[in-house]
């Protein structure tokens, strides 16, 4: 196995002061790095995370894992970890159980949270280990709600990604090694709440940064995907246009087009995570309430 680099960020006196005022059990931020974008199909290769007890002290856990298929090329170029890294690594179950012994009932913060949550959950179904009642945070979700109408350096709206977030917060790190984007998490959260603790509003932190409890998912069987959506894998991993007509939706018994990106356990069951191509706009589509998937329209 190939080490990835340690962490070397830290917080500071105040980032760990305010972060306990909001969390003073603790607190825990997490990263995953995966095969690709959809828990349903693809794999985790990397858990990382970083763990503020009551006393200020952070502790870390991080493990490379073995996904037991080929990591595509495509996801190589984008987190650098390579099949040779992960060869002689263990598998997820061992991991995944140490992982939820780490961060125990406490509460957690990822980045863009549905996606990385969605690996833990197809997780836990698949080994049949029993659901935390953590409560899960996002940090984009709540430096967009703080920051919507804030410029970048470069006088343009502010992008929320976590490395744009990383530079407009002046925070140096190895993008997309996950013990660093968990630690940057934490620190974007805490940055955020600083803001959030001089605000005169009735929102509550949950109201703002809230996503789920981890308990709150469904059955494994809510989350298998219908095999006349099956072929939803490949056009997922090419980013390939289908059409799909929609129980509910604004166009009727018409077919949308959109571009896959993501399928995802939720709470209220599996989304399709898509581009409308009409609209130019990302969008969650129930799988439940996909009527029919066509690859192409009729002539």
């Amino acid at each position: 196995m190939q080490n990835r680099p340690e962490c070397d960020l830290t917080l500071t006196d105040d980032e760990t002061k305010i972060l306990l005022k909001y969390f003073p059990q603790g607190v825990v931020a997490f990263d995953l790095e995966m095969t690709g974008l959809s828990p349903v199909f693809d794999k985790i290769i990397e858990i990382a995370a970083a763990k503020l007890l009551p006393n200020g002290e952070v502790t870390f856990y991080h493990q490379m894992i073995n996904p037991l298929v080929s990591i595509p090329d495509y996801t190589i170029e984008f987190h650098q970890i390579t099949n040779d890294m992960v060869r002689d690594c263990p598998t997820l179950k061992k991991p995944l159980l140490e992982f939820n012994e780490f961060y125990g009932s406490l509460p957690i913060i990822a980045h863009n949270a549905q996606f990385d949550v969605g690996y833990l959950v197809k997780g836990h179904h698949e080994f049949n280990y029993p659901f935390s009642l953590s409560d899960v945070f996002d940090s984009c979700i709540f430096s967009r709600a703080l920051y919507k109408k804030e410029k970048s350096s470069e006088s343009k709206p502010l992008s929320f990604k976590l490395g744009d977030l990383a530079k407009f917060f002046d925070i140096e790190f190895n993008h997309h090694q996950a013990l660093d984007d968990a630690m940057v998490s934490l620190k974007v959260f805490a940055q955020c709440l600083v803001k959030f603790n001089f605000l005169e509003n009735d929102r509550s932190l949950k109201d703002i940064s809230f996503l789920y409890k981890i308990n709150s998912f469904k059955k494994a069987a809510e989350y298998e995907l219908p095999k006349k959506l099956l072929p939803l894998r490949e056009k997922l991993i090419k980013r390939e246009k289908v059409f799909i007509k929609y129980k509910g939706g604004t166009h009727g018994s018409d077919y949308r087009a959109v571009e896959p990106v993501s399928l995802l356990p939720m709470p209220q069951g599996l989304i399709l995570y898509a581009k409308c191509l009409e609209t130019n706009m990302n969008k969650h589509f129930m799988v439940n309430k996909i009527k029919d998937l066509k690859l192409e329209l009729d002539k």
